[in-house]
């Protein structure tokens, strides 16, 4: 078990070092000047005690979910999990299917917990650490009450049991939500600015959409998708004048 979850941790922290770190040094470090026309919240509010912070939490985090990940990493050992490597076992029409579904189902679960976390009677137990940042950086991303990287990880935890998924499948969900975690909460608008303009693509969110929850809290709960806050009243007005990029 220690070994899986060495390996767990391992991986997380050098994956997650591959997506944040690029981003921080590039947007925060490097090019902070030449790139402030994006800067989403000004001037930067964020400083090196937020950002000590938020990496810290996000370690911490990360440690939780290698325990979980090294649980799992056994179940599939034995057999218990319904990953599978074969894509003719399903077919590819499923395959196709399957990623879709995956992150409406993440999507959805981190929707109402987000939503649950922020109540006043739970918030201090649950998600308080995340919100340190009211000017979010890459490191806020995962950075997260202990309490929380346990509930956002339980449907990392039950989908591989109760529903068929290609081992590409699993690995493009967790790069792209990863991915998407870490421009999210970038500080820095790096979707174009036609991208509210076209129905297929709105329905995303842009790291404005997310940046707005971190700097007016009560609204945007969205991980993926724009469609849950949309339907239940939770949304910004105007978020998507406020998406603005030169790119």
């Amino acid at each position: 078990m220690m070994d899986y979850v060495q390996e767990a941790f391992i991986a997380n922290v050098l994956i997650y070092s591959a997506f944040s770190l690029p981003f921080f040094f590039i947007f925060w470090i490097i090019f902070k000047k030449q790139l402030a026309f994006l800067k989403i919240q000004k001037p930067i509010k964020s400083s090196i005690y937020h950002i000590k912070h938020d990496l810290g939490f996000s370690i911490l985090s990360f440690l939780i979910f290698s325990v979980t990940d090294g649980f799992i990493l056994i179940f599939e050992n034995e057999g218990y999990t319904m990953l599978y490597g074969d894509v003719y076992e399903y077919g590819w029409l499923w395959l196709f299917c399957s990623v879709p579904l995956v992150l409406f189902i993440d999507d959805s679960f981190f929707y109402w917990t987000h939503r649950f976390m922020h109540s006043p009677v739970w918030y201090k137990y649950f998600h308080s650490v995340h919100h340190k940042s009211t000017d979010p950086n890459p490191f806020t991303s995962y950075a997260f009450n202990p309490t929380e990287a346990l509930i956002q990880n339980v449907v990392y935890c039950v989908i591989p049991f109760i529903i068929p998924l290609h081992f590409s499948v699993v690995t493009f969900w967790l790069l792209f939500s990863m991915l998407n975690n870490v421009t999210a909460h970038l500080g820095y608008e790096v979707y174009p600015k036609w991208w509210t303009k076209i129905p297929i693509l709105k329905i995303k969110t842009t790291a404005t959409h997310h940046n707005m929850h971190h700097e007016l809290f009560n609204g945007n709960y969205a991980l993926y998708f724009t469609f849950w806050d949309k339907l239940m009243g939770t949304e910004f007005v105007g978020w998507e004048k406020k998406t603005y990029s030169y790119f």
